[in-house]
């Protein structure tokens, strides 16, 4: 068969995006391997469903992702109406518990009008505020960013493959990525294929299990576009890059709230966190885009990315992930002592709902154990360590054989993904990497304007 010109793993919103913007701006064989039978299984829909306003994440440490997220609230905003998909402006609240956490608020607030973000859409309010908005809430003030959102993040990929599909991309769901090889003047890719017989959804919350009778085959691309999320890391390793980088994985857990208890807040409650250098995310209150109240989460150290359930469905799978090379880089991290007290405090609110209850019950007192009726959505983040035990912010974007990967994209990544693939395309176009593709004479109309994107994100600090 005739090699593909770009191949891009993993069909979550990361490569959905990619597919987006590759099938509208050129001609040429764009296919997207994904190992479920739809798209964005996964991270993509395992997340707060929040669209994130930038007041958090630093102008120039971490701009490409501040500006990604700034750019593609409009972007989604556009999308959401001409497609008519849910749009619930909530709000979010992000509380100081502690009286030294109010100077980060005020930080905050800079950063936020620094990416670009309205005066009118960002408040600093002191405790008395905070109660009269939200009377239940307790803290020392808060940030509010009046402008987040609650969106279905799998309901936006899947519209977004279809814009994908009808531009020229091709899809194709059950192929599972087992080895990757390079060749002189292209990758081939070895793929398992499953049917949708092969995959059993044993409840609804989608503990799957795999059949074992599949098929193989192999094909060929030009170029790969690496956007596998949880196994990316893996697939840079086998083309022989990111070999100084490591993975964690850990489950970020959830428990619904009764509909009854709903009225304890209107907003998205987040908290300054106490450790931004670790991959902890302080429990919150999220309002989702369906009405659903949740809290949560917790971080606990899981074998693999589709850890759902459980600590380990095989201990041997649990001792593979932990010998993994480069096996320093992980120990590295296990001599932090924050880091495993705070495991350990994690291990703890996955063990006992009324661990995760107190923990929230710091900005939110009215909380009950009772009022959690259900475990809610569980989503797995794959964290990258580096040789020293840190463990890496911001995405990682490598270079390799006839490929580029991107590793380590998580939060505020599902915001910014239509931004940040446009970014990244541009960055591939201009290094020559998509020459052997023919840009399209008369490009579809869509609802995004290209080079207009690429513009916002490398606009000079201080000019968002």
């Amino acid at each position: 068969m005739e090699p593909w010109d770009v191949t891009i793993v993993g069909g979550g919103i990361l490569g959905t995006s990619f597919a987006y913007w590759l099938a509208n701006r050129y001609d040429g064989r764009i296919a997207v391997l994904e190992k479920e039978s739809q798209v964005a299984m996964h991270t993509s829909r395992r997340n707060t469903g929040v669209v994130h306003r930038p007041f958090y994440l630093d102008p120039v440490g971490r701009k490409v992702f501040a500006r990604s997220a700034q750019t593609a609230y409009g972007m989604w905003k556009v999308f959401a109406a001409e497609r008519g998909l849910p749009w619930l402006p909530v709000g979010t609240f992000e509380v100081a518990v502690r009286p030294d956490q109010v100077s980060r608020l005020e930080k905050y607030r800079d950063w936020g009008l620094a990416n670009g973000m309205g005066e009118d859409e960002l408040a600093l309010l002191t405790a008395e505020d905070v109660r009269r908005l939200e009377p239940n809430v307790r803290s020392h003030g808060a940030i509010w960013s009046k402008t987040d959102t609650a969106v279905d993040y799998q309901v936006f990929t899947q519209a977004l493959r279809e814009d994908a599909e009808r531009a020229g991309a091709k899809f194709l769901l059950g192929s599972n990525v087992e080895s990757v090889t390079a060749l002189d003047d292209h990758l081939e890719i070895r793929l398992a294929l499953e049917t949708a017989s092969d995959r059993v959804y044993v409840d609804s919350r989608e503990r799957i299990r795999v059949r074992a009778n599949q098929s193989h085959e192999a094909l060929r691309t030009r170029f790969l576009i690496n956007a596998a999320g949880g196994h990316s890391i893996d697939i840079a390793h086998a083309l022989g890059v990111g070999l100084e980088y490591t993975d964690l994985h850990f489950r970020g857990e959830y428990w619904e709230v009764g509909p009854e208890w709903h009225y304890l807040c209107g907003r998205n409650i987040y908290t300054v966190p106490r450790h931004p250098e670790l991959p902890f995310l302080d429990p919150h209150w999220i309002v989702r885009a369906d009405g659903r109240r949740e809290i949560g989460p917790n971080a606990v150290p899981v074998p693999g990315p589709y850890t759902y359930h459980g600590f380990f469905d095989d201990p041997a799978e649990a001792v593979k992930k932990l010998l993994e090379r480069p096996v320093g880089n992980k120990l590295a991290a296990l001599f932090n002592p924050d880091f495993m007290m705070l495991a350990t405090e994690e291990w703890a609110s996955s063990i006992s709902k009324r661990a995760m209850a107190k923990r929230v019950q710091e900005f939110l007192p009215a909380l009950r154990m009772k009022y959690l009726t259900r475990p809610g959505t569980a989503g797995v983040r794959a964290q990258v360590v580096d040789p020293h035990g840190n463990f890496v912010k911001e995405a990682i974007e490598i270079p390799g054989p006839h490929s580029f990967h991107v590793v380590n994209y998580n939060s505020p990544g599902a915001t910014g993904s239509p931004a940040y693939t446009a970014w990244i395309v541009n960055l591939l176009a201009n290094a020559g990497h998509l020459d052997h593709l023919k840009a399209k004479a008369a490009r579809p109309d869509g609802l995004w304007d290209f080079d207009t994107v690429c513009a916002a994100i490398e606009a000079p600090t201080g000019t968002a």
